[in-house]
């Protein structure tokens, strides 16, 4: 059984930029999506952003259910990822960016560019251990494709510390994989995404060829849908394609 979950904030604040996102996917597959709440009424980005993140992950991991969850930030995957367990869990990560600054290398200050540098064990080591279930995804087990536009030094990051930047499935060592879709890796020709898209970027049709690769060696264990800005994308044309990738995975 599928159970989908929405994140509606970016950035700490609730319903604006990205964070209108999810409950516009979720009404194009025509699905209620459950609403993860922070716990407390102030939002900061940091603080709001760690706390939905153990949201999820305790409701993902009391459901015994197959996640999809629908996120206006790419942070939502570290909750995900904890929720259904990290152990022998591989990664397949798309988006445009790179996501593994840390505070020290940062040249924005964007918490979610700093994502998958918390979900691999790079920083925010405290917060991140606040996250019940929660534990590195080792980079060695990440397969980080259509990123294109990086910070300085972001990509030689990720090469020395062996994420996989092609889709070379057969080198990873795990069973099951978490993937993550920032909508922005797909070439704005097909609609934009966000305001921080860029060209160069996939085709719907590349995804889920390259997700169904993923899974002829692993079990998916999770889909996270994330960074969709309804304002960039007034025809609706990636919220449809949000929502085919959503039933090529989950059925």
């Amino acid at each position: 059984m599928t159970r989908y979950f929405a994140l509606p904030y970016d950035s700490g604040q609730k319903g604006l930029r990205m964070g209108a996102g999810p409950f516009r996917i979720a009404r194009e597959l025509g699905v209620d999506a459950e609403e993860i709440e922070p716990a407390t009424e102030f939002h900061s980005e940091i603080q709001t952003s760690f706390q939905l993140y153990r949201a999820l992950a305790e409701r993902v991991a009391s459901s015994g259910d197959f996640p999809v969850v629908l996120s206006g930030n790419c942070g939502a995957s570290i909750g995900a990822a904890a929720g259904v367990g990290t152990e022998r869990l591989a990664v397949l990560w798309f988006d445009a960016h790179g996501d593994y600054n840390t505070p020290d290398t940062s040249d924005s200050g964007f918490l979610d560019g700093m994502c998958l540098a918390v979900l691999t064990g790079r920083c925010f080591h405290t917060l991140a251990k606040t996250i019940p279930g929660f534990a590195p995804v080792p980079p060695w087990r990440v397969i980080h494709l259509g990123s294109r536009d990086y910070s300085p030094g972001e990509r030689e990051a990720l090469v020395a510390d062996g994420v996989t930047m092609t889709p070379d499935f057969d080198s990873i060592e795990a069973d099951r994989i978490l993937v993550h879709v920032d909508l922005d890796v797909l070439d704005p020709r097909f609609g934009r995404a966000n305001p921080y898209a860029v060209d160069g970027g996939l085709s719907p049709d590349d995804v889920l060829h390259l997700i169904d690769r993923a899974r002829e060696r692993f079990e998916i264990a999770a889909l996270v849908l994330a960074s969709y800005d309804p304002s960039c994308d007034p025809e609706g044309k990636i919220a449809a394609i949000g929502a085919r990738i959503a039933r090529a995975v989950a059925g």
